[in-house]
C-alpha cells in the first residue's frame, strides 16, 4: 500500500515538474538575444491605424489596390489603406442611408416597402464608388499635368547649363532648385538620392515615373541611360525631348480649351431653349380660344 502511494505521488510530482517547465519560457540562445538587443523595438501602431488596416485587408485581397490607384495615390501623397477605408465607408453609407432612412420612418409609423429603398441603396453604393474613383483620378491627372509643365521649365533651362559646361547632375540640380512647388520637390528629392546613394542620376527619375505614372520622366531616364558619357549628345538629345514636351502640352492645352468650350455650349443651348420659350408662350397662349 505504502509503495503504491509512494509511485502514485512520485507520478504526480513528476507530472507537475513537467507541467511547470513546459510553462516556463525557453531559454533563448546568445545569437538570438544579441540580434534583439541590436534590432530597434517595433513601433506600436494605434488602435484606430489596426482598425483600417483590418477593413482595408479584404479590400486589397479584392484588387481595389490596383497598379493605376497605386499610380494615383503617390503621385497625391495618398495613403492607400486610408483610401480603401474611405471607398469601404463611401460605398456603405449609399448602400445603408436609404434602408436606414425607411426603417426610421416606418417606426414613426410609415407604411414603405423595402424594394424602392434596397434598389436605391445599390445605386447610390454604386454611384459612390464610381465617383470616389473617378474623382481620384482627375485630381492625379491634374497633379501629373503639373508635373510636366514644371518637366518642360526644367528642359528649357537644363541645355543651357550644359553649354555653360556644368555636368549632367549639376545642370538639373541647379534647375531644380530655381523651381518651387511639390513637383520641383518630388525632382529635386530624386536628384539628391542618385548623389546619396551614388547612383547614375536616370535611376531615380525612371522610378518616380513608374511610381508616378508620369510616362515624360520614364522617357527622360531613358534619353539620359542612352547618351550618357556624351556631353554634346546629351544636350542635343533634352533639347529635343523639351520640344516634344511642349508640343504635348500644348496640344493638350487646346484640347482641354475644346473641351472646355463643348461643355457650355450645353447650357448655352439650354438657356436659349428657354428665352425662346418664354417669348413664343405668351403668343401660343393668346391663340388659344
Amino acid at each position: 500500500m505504502i509503495g503504491s502511494l509512494v509511485f502514485v505521488g512520485a507520478g504526480i510530482g513528476l507530472g507537475v515538474t513537467l507541467v511547470a517547465y513546459g510553462l516556463r519560457p525557453a531559454r533563448p540562445r546568445l545569437a538570438t538575444a544579441l540580434e534583439t538587443l541590436r534590432r530597434p523595438p517595433p513601433v506600436p501602431v494605434p488602435r484606430g491605424e489596426r482598425v483600417l488596416n483590418a477593413l482595408a485587408r479584404p479590400l486589397y485581397r479584392l484588387g481595389l489596390h490596383r497598379d493605376n490607384v497605386a499610380q494615383d495615390l503617390a503621385i497625391l501623397d495618398r495613403d492607400p489603406t486610408r483610401y480603401l477605408t474611405s471607398l469601404l465607408g463611401v460605398t456603405a453609407l449609399g448602400l445603408l442611408a436609404p434602408g436606414a432612412t425607411v426603417a426610421g420612418l416606418n417606426l414613426m409609423g410609415a407604411r414603405i416597402g423595402w424594394t424602392v429603398p434596397l434598389w436605391l441603396g445599390l445605386v447610390l453604393a454604386v454611384g459612390g464608388f464610381l465617383v470616389t474613383s473617378v474623382s481620384l483620378h482627375e485630381e492625379a491627372e491634374e497633379r501629373r499635368l503639373h508635373m510636366r509643365h514644371t518637366l518642360a521649365a526644367l528642359l528649357d533651362i537644363v541645355p543651357s547649363a550644359l553649354a555653360a559646361g556644368a555636368g549632367v547632375e549639376q545642370a538639373f540640380t541647379d534647375a531644380a532648385g530655381i523651381a518651387s512647388g511639390w513637383a520641383a520637390g518630388r525632382i529635386r528629392h530624386a536628384l539628391t538620392v542618385a548623389q546619396v546613394t551614388r547612383v547614375p542620376l536616370w535611376q531615380p527619375l525612371k522610378e518616380l515615373g513608374e511610381t508616378t505614372g508620369v510616362v515624360q520622366l520614364q522617357q527622360l531616364a531613358g534619353t539620359l541611360q542612352l547618351a550618357s558619357g556624351e556631353g554634346s549628345r546629351i544636350r542635343e538629345a533634352l533639347i529635343d525631348r523639351g520640344d516634344a514636351l511642349s508640343e504635348r502640352l500644348t496640344a493638350e492645352m487646346e484640347a482641354r480649351a475644346e473641351s472646355a468650350t463643348e461643355r457650355m455650349s450645353i447650357p448655352l443651348m439650354v438657356l436659349t431653349s428657354i428665352f425662346l420659350l418664354f417669348l413664343v408662350y405668351p403668343t401660343m397662349a393668346a391663340l388659344q380660344p
